[in-house]
Formats: C-alpha cells, structure tokens, sequence
C-alpha cells in the first residue's frame, strides 16, 4: 500500500463514520440532565533513582547515574451531553537541577508539552469517533501499552473508530505520521516532498490497526489484533527511501476469577523490518497466578520471544519486535530487554515466578525473579556462548499515604553472565549489576463541576 492508498483509506474511514454513523448523533441520549461535564485533574510524580546497572551493566570503570525525574501533569476533560467529549493534558518532563534557577527566556530544560490532545463524537449508542494524540493501551500492554513507567508516556497521532455493545468491543485505529523537522527545515508549509524520518519522532510512517474483545462472561476475556504498520527512514529529502510494511497479528486469553487468575497470548510477525528484511517472527506468553488468602498471591509464567543467531547468516529475519509495549511491566525492572539498549536481537526467553503480600488495604509488597535465556544459538568468531542469560530478582512495595497520594518504591539486582556481557559489548562488566528507586504519586482531582 503506497501514501496515496493509505490517505485515501483516511479519508473514507472518517467519511464512513461522519456520514453512514452521524444520524445516530442526534439520537444519543443521556440520563444526566446537565448538558457540561467539566473535570480537571492533576499529577505531581517525582522519581528518585539510583542506576548502577539499570538498561545495561556496567563495566568496571563507569560510575553509577544518580538522578531525580519529574512528571507533572494537568488533565483537563469536558464532555457535552455524553455526545462530544474533550481531552487536553500538558505535561512536564524534567531533571531535578537541568534548569537553570533563574529561568531563561527560552525556557531550556523545562519545557511544556502535550501528552494527550482529542475529541472524541459519540456517533450513536454504540458507536465513537476519537481523534487526536491518544493513549492506545490493548489488553495487558503486551503490544500496545500507554509505557506509563517512562515519565513521558506514550500516546500516538491517530484516528480511532470504536463500537461497543453487549460483550463486544471492535477498535480501529488509523495514522499517518510525518516530520518536517528532520527534513524539510520545519516548514509546515513545504510544499512537496513526503519522506519520513524516525528521528526525534514517532518509529513508524503508517499504521492500520484493528483490536477485538469478547467478554467470554464475567471472569474471562478473548482479544483479536491485527496491525500494519508501514516503516520508512529517509536522512535528507532527496533519499530514495522506500515504504516497508509489517503485519502483526495475535490472539489473549485472560482469567481473572476470584482465585485464579491467569493469560495466554500468541503474535505471529510478517512482512518486513525498516531494513526491508523478510520477517518470520513470534511471541508467546503464558502465566497462572493463585490467591492464598486475600492477602498472600503468587503465579509463575514464561514469555518466548523469537529472535536472530548472531554470526550466522539469515535469510530471513526471526527477531519480533514489541513495537509499542510496556516492556517494564514484564521483562524485569531493570529493562534489559526491549528497552534501553539493544541485545543484538537474539530474542528472549523469561520465565519466572511472582510473590505477592499485602499486609492491609493501603500497601503492597512483591517479588518477582526472572531466569533469562536466549531462544537463539549465539556463536561469534566460532566461539558457542551459552543461552543463560543470567537471573534478575525485582523487589517493590507501595503504600497508599491518604486518598489521592502513593509512595513506592523497589530494589531490583542482576546476576549477568559472559552471554548478556557479550551481547550487551560490556565484556569487563562487573557480576552484580544492581538498581533502586522511589517515587512520590499525588494525583487529585481538583475541580469537577456538572452545569
């Protein structure tokens, strides 16, 4: 599919929904009999953390990052009749000390930005229309995750249709994203040229992404995905960068009774990666939890992500690629894999085991230890390294100070080994690699007015 296509799928996507779905605007009922629901919220995060070895190890002669991150947040939403609804949220990111204490006029290192910005049209009682710079979170973040760990977040430019009744759910997301900050001078009115550049923006050109969920009854789910994104990275406007399309496509179970809980997730991956390398790839997860009591919990789980042999030639690439998940949320805290820094694509198999205690409502305390092995054979210079990939054993408690305040915090350590050294080019690294962290959460809401 070229960019015509694709603006044009754009164009009959909206089309469709304006025109065969808006009769049922003027139809859409609400039992509320004020007409403006105005709602604003706020979030003051600061992170303490201390990284001596966190993304990767470190080597013998590199000195821990010690720093203090902060997300502040306003949340800003207005609804009319339950038929137009609004979201603004600027936010925040900033280091502790990165701005100067007499702020200058540019403001540098303390700059404002818009984490979500949409509108969204109830078209009828089932059917939605939402558009703008959006969270797109799918089932447990596996694939599409908001990444709410990062500071920043993540949220997407995208169009989004949505039907919704009884126990069905149907999504789908549509975007077309360009940058004229990379190539074209930053001039919103250049007036040729449509290269893409990932640099300093968003890692794909085209996205087509259709979701379904199913509540199977009250304690179980099923979930259908299937994406397409189109991949282009030009350096000047004169490149001739050509457009690769990669297919995803993947089905969830999830379980969440009153004791057992659990979830199965499968994705096949096809097409072509950035490079324009014929892609084979997969996932594969599973995990079952039990509640002891109502204060002790505890589960087991493995992921199989599929990936490349390095040193050896392929025909075809094998390394899956978790586009926009949460990787924090289950690959160790330490984000070893699929975030911070790359691990030459040899895939990853974790498995490991979770302890959960909560001593009363307002806290939580857990364990989670990960054994991490690489799926692929790895020889270098004829040289066969071993799939241990070395063991991460992550420790977290939160406690609920009053209504709208958390704090919480964790210890996580990593045992790697000569394998994760190699694949990670930090031969000399030291055998404990170890990371820490406190975070403050005040989230109120501070206005709510129904007029």
């Amino acid at each position: 599919m070229n960019t015509t296509s694709h603006l044009r799928l754009i164009f009959a996507f909206v089309y469709i929904s304006l025109f065969f779905i808006l009769p049922g605007l003027l139809n859409a009922q609400t039992t509320d009999t004020s007409e403006n629901h105005l709602t604003v919220r706020a979030q003051f995060q600061p992170r303490l953390e201390v990284r001596n070895g966190a993304f990767k190890p470190l080597s013998s002669n590199e000195n821990p990052a010690v720093l203090i991150s902060q997300r502040t947040r306003l949340t800003i939403d207005y609804i009319y009749k339950n038929i137009v609804a609004l979201r603004l949220t600027p936010q925040s990111v900033s280091v502790w000390g990165q701005a100067n204490t007499v702020q200058g006029t540019e403001n540098s290192g303390n700059r404002l930005a818009l984490f979500e910005t949409w509108a969204r049209l109830r078209l009828s009682d089932q059917w939605s229309l939402k558009l703008g710079r959006q969270v797109i979170s799918l089932d447990d973040e596996r694939f599409f995750g908001e990444l709410d760990w990062a500071q920043g977040g993540r949220a997407h430019d995208a169009l989004t249709l949505q039907y919704d009744k009884n126990r069905l759910v149907l999504k789908g997301f549509l975007a077309y994203n360009q940058n004229y900050k990379a190539i074209y001078g930053n001039n919103i009115n250049n007036p040729s040229g449509n290269l893409y550049s990932t640099n300093d923006a968003f890692s794909y050109k085209l996205m087509q992404t259709i979701w379904a969920g199913f509540s199977v009854d009250k304690k179980s789910t099923l979930s259908f995905l299937a994406t397409n994104l189109g991949l282009q990275q030009a350096d000047t406007a004169y490149d001739d960068a050509k457009t690769y399309y990669s297919q995803t496509v993947g089905a969830n179970y999830f379980l969440n009774g009153t004791s057992l809980t659990g979830n199965v997730s499968a994705y096949f991956q096809a097409g072509r990666n950035i490079s324009g390398n014929r892609t084979q790839a997969f996932l594969l997860a599973a995990f079952a939890g039990y509640h002891f009591t109502k204060k002790w919990y505890a589960g087991a789980g493995t992921d199989w992500v599929s990936g490349n042999n390095p040193g050896q030639s392929q025909t075809k690439n094998r390394a899956f690629i978790p586009y926009f998940h949460t990787g924090h949320k289950f690959y160790g805290n330490m984000d070893y894999f699929y975030a911070g820094s790359f691990h030459k694509n040899v895939g990853l198999s974790d498995n490991y085991i979770k302890l959960q205690y909560k001593p009363g409502y307002s806290s939580t305390v857990s364990v989670v230890l990960h054994q991490f092995y690489s799926p692929a054979g790895i020889v270098e210079a004829g040289k066969q390294y071993p799939k241990n990939m070395g063991q991460e054993i992550d420790i977290s408690c939160a406690f609920k100070l009053n209504t709208f305040t958390n704090l919480s915090g964790g210890y996580s350590f990593y045992l790697p080994t000569s394998t994760l050294k190699y694949l990670k080019n930090t031969q000399d690294a030291k055998n404990f690699q170890q990371w820490g962290w406190m975070s403050l959460n005040i989230a109120p809401t501070i206005f709510k007015s129904n007029y």
